[in-house]
């Protein structure tokens, strides 16, 4: 799947339906080359793993809900689904709005992250972990309705919403998404087509709450619509649609054209001081930098991510960009591995949060977000705790046939 969606993504500005020619150049050959070689780095090291860590042969995951059923595991999930919202509550608070109620949501969720700061407006994304925690335990429980299987659904709900009320419309996806990808191996396989399907309807959907959050400021939605090339029968949603797919790209061009002709190669630095933007202080992000430095705009101005193949890039020009790939393709193929060969709840929700951030880095960055790291590290906690403090319960499910998606 995730090849499939890698060449929509850096072919679509080829197709010319956006056109933000007074700002970044057209797409060329340039980026083309490198694109092709980015894509043959993935693949190679997915070959190379195959042989390596072949799940041939390998019956379809049981996962092992080894504690993940017990009444303690419910518990933990509740304290942390309240805590976590009440957190997001005195945020609010602190900040005194709700951005998602604001007229202007967007300008009022970066007003709500600069008023809090950067400490506190990480607490806002608590929810996220213990939406995943409480799916994961709908996921491994078993059949029966039950009452702990209702407040597990509703801590769920209650997350969501909570996420939804920062006006970001990407969050809710990173709670979603991955419990899909675990619906898929722990409950049943979903076909190829669903799958398909699921993805148009994100990109529609995230078009279309782009589309209003712009609706409420003007200036932005103008801006838009002046770089749309689509007829003008057409919906403004399809422009937005189009833009949060060829944008990213277009971002890469640009670091193509300017990297090192006007700014040096960073060695390390752009990858290295993004992985650790979890920890004390401010390090920019790769988005930052491009943002900052590359395109010159002010202090506050949106993060500008030029995908999974420009921070590679950024560091290491076209070495970078192939030899990144290839271990992204070796992790990829290590960690679906992992799954089958330990199917444990963790190696389950790993690799599927793994698979998930391949496609968010083909619109933002690889792993220049907190939540890159911060989620799995903190549904790894959770996972430790509930083997330890639980009754160990192995799972009687049928093996299942084995169908091979990485």
């Amino acid at each position: 799947m995730f090849p499939l969606v890698f060449v929509l993504f850096y072919t679509a500005p080829y197709l010319n339906l956006v056109d933000y020619s007074d700002l970044i150049p057209p797409p060329g050959v340039r980026m083309a080359c490198l694109s092709v070689l980015g894509f043959l780095g993935y693949v190679g090291g997915l070959s190379v793993a195959r042989w390596r860590w072949s799940t041939r042969g390998l019956e379809w995951p049981r996962i092992d809900p080894d504690g993940w059923r017990s009444p303690f595991t419910l518990r933990l999930l509740t304290g942390l689904a309240l805590a976590s919202l009440a957190l997001l509550a005195f945020v609010f608070w602190t900040a005194g709005m709700i951005p998602v109620l604001a007229a202007n949501k967007e300008a009022a969720r970066f007003a709500l992250a600069r008023d809090v700061g950067n400490p506190l407006n990480a607490t806002t994304r608590f929810p996220i972990t213990a939406a995943i925690g409480s799916g994961l335990y709908l996921l491994v429980s078993d059949r029966e309705a039950s009452a702990s299987k209702a407040v597990a659904a509703v801590l769920v709900g209650l997350c969501i919403v909570g996420e939804c009320l920062l006006g970001h419309r990407g969050l809710p996806l990173f709670i979603v998404t991955p419990l899909l990808v675990c619906f898929h191996y722990a409950v049943r396989p979903i076909g190829w087509r669903t799958l398909a399907g699921f993805g148009g309807l994100a990109v529609v959907g995230l078009a279309v709450a782009n589309y209003f959050r712009l609706v409420s400021s003007p200036p932005q939605l103008a801006h838009l619509m002046s770089h749309s090339n689509l007829p003008g029968w057409m919906p403004a949603w399809c422009t937005s649609a189009v833009t949060l797919v060829a944008f990213g790209p277009l971002t890469f061009n640009f670091v193509l054209s300017t990297v090192p002709e006007k700014a040096p190669f960073q060695h390390g630095m752009a990858l290295f001081n993004a992985a650790f933007g979890i920890l004390p202080g401010h390090q920019p992000t790769i988005g930052e930098y491009v943002s900052r430095n590359l395109f010159g705009f002010p202090e506050g101005a949106p993060n500008l991510p030029p995908t999974i193949l420009g921070g590679f890039y950024l560091d290491f020009g076209s070495v970078g960009v192939a030899v990144g790939m290839l271990l992204v393709g070796l992790a990829s193929q290590f960690l679906y591995w992992r799954m089958f060969s330990r199917r444990s709840v963790w190696s389950m929700f790993f690799y599927a949060y793994w698979y998930f951030n391949l496609f968010v880095a083909l619109y933002g960055d690889f792993i220049a977000n907190d939540l890159i790291w911060f989620v799995p590290l903190s549904v790894y906690g959770i996972d430790v705790a509930a083997r330890l403090f639980s009754p160990s319960i192995r799972s009687a499910a049928p093996p299942r046939r084995q169908a091979l998606h990485a």
